[in-house]
């Protein structure tokens, strides 16, 4: 078994290092290929610390983003791993996952559950919109921040990088997301395609839950009031995941966001943005790390009052000081997915009239 992370962001670096402290703290032994096209010499320095992770040499991998996800998993296939689980590197370990992944057949995919209140979940127009002939209904959308393969994967792997270099999808990445077609918005809507079509759907599938295996971080409510409640009641989740906004990215000071010449709605915006990336488990987990980080920290502080109030009140439970907001902004979802307003956002009248893929129906 062996992980694979990739991240060619320097401004996120952050992540990736509190991704790997946190896989040797709960997963020792573990080897892990790390992919840092940006990596300086004080990087190699500090990685050089940790034991079973190796520095990848591999300056074509720069730029790909969340593209490179099959690319890596294949090269970790290529050198003799018969599991390579990539992670992404704004995801925090938090449990030992080994004995989970192990215990499952070759034949198995993992992946994950999408946040709760992704547009459209699951179903297969994904497909349909890729030319391929759909044949499974998925219950919830992919979220490819976890994915697990063996060599039984190969064509889908494969198959994936196809279609993640198809120029329709190359040119719905150069658009804003809200003007993308759903099935081209990212990756893991395309490996959704790709497990909701044909030639894959026999292809056995684990999705990690949302909200206890993997918790979902985006914005307030990803990690749904629910879900909440039912983790006080479960084993700890593997994975906590920011998705979206990431709280070492914020502002210095929630009183500068005020002072910026923007309207006073974008502003309410991402000052509420703010507050959760304050009060979201990730920067409550990251806290343990912070004295072998070697970075700035001072984003793990707690600077806005409201997240003042909220983490004292709930004696800074990762959990539960989110709760309140979690749910006012549940409330507001319900209500417009009530009224209609998130419906059709990523309509959009490309479909491909034929599949790109050149294999034969592996089921």
């Amino acid at each position: 078994m062996i992980v694979c992370i990739h991240e060619d962001r320097v401004e996120y670096l952050v992540g990736l290092k509190l991704t790997l402290l946190s896989l040797i703290h709960h997963c020792p032994g573990l080897p892990v290929f790390v992919s840092y096209p940006h990596s300086s010499a004080s990087f190699r320095s500090w990685a050089k610390t940790l034991p079973n992770v190796y520095l990848l040499d591999a300056p074509e991998l720069s730029g790909l983003g969340w593209n490179v996800k099959p690319t890596l998993l294949l090269y970790c296939l290529e050198k003799g791993y018969s599991n390579a689980i990539w992670i992404d590197a704004d995801i925090i370990v938090n449990r030992d996952f080994r004995q989970h992944f192990a215990k499952l057949d070759d034949k198995t995919l993992v992946v994950a559950q999408e946040y709760y209140w992704a547009p459209e979940q699951g179903g297969n127009h994904r497909a349909v919109t890729w030319g391929l002939k759909p044949a499974r209904n998925l219950s919830a959308s992919v979220n490819s921040g976890v994915v697990r393969v063996t060599p039984y994967h190969t064509e889908i792997l494969k198959a994936w990088q196809v279609l993640l270099n198809h120029p329709a999808y190359q040119l719905a990445q150069s658009q804003p997301t809200s003007n993308r077609p759903l099935a081209m918005l990212s990756d893991q809507e395309v490996l959704t395609a790709l497990l909701g079509a044909e030639e894959f759907a026999c292809v056995p599938l684990e999705m990690l839950k949302r909200g206890r295996d993997i918790v979902q971080c985006f914005k307030m409510s990803g990690y749904t009031p629910a879900e909440r409640i039912n983790s006080l009641f479960q084993a700890p989740p593997f994975f906590i995941h920011a998705m979206g906004g990431k709280p070492f990215t914020r502002s210095a000071s929630p009183r500068a966001l005020w002072q910026e010449a923007r309207s006073f709605r974008q502003r309410l915006q991402t000052y509420y943005d703010y507050v959760h990336q304050e009060l979201t488990p990730y920067t409550t987990i990251a806290r343990q790390y912070q004295d072998r980080l070697d970075e700035e920290t001072s984003w793990m502080n707690i600077k806005s009052l409201p997240a003042k109030f909220l983490s004292t009140l709930f004696l800074r439970h990762p959990t539960l000081q989110e709760l309140p907001l979690s749910l006012l902004e549940a409330g507001a979802r319900r209500l417009r997915r009530m009224l209609g307003g998130d419906r059709n956002k990523y309509r959009s009248s490309i479909y491909l009239e034929s599949s790109p893929l050149q294999i034969s129906n592996r089921c």
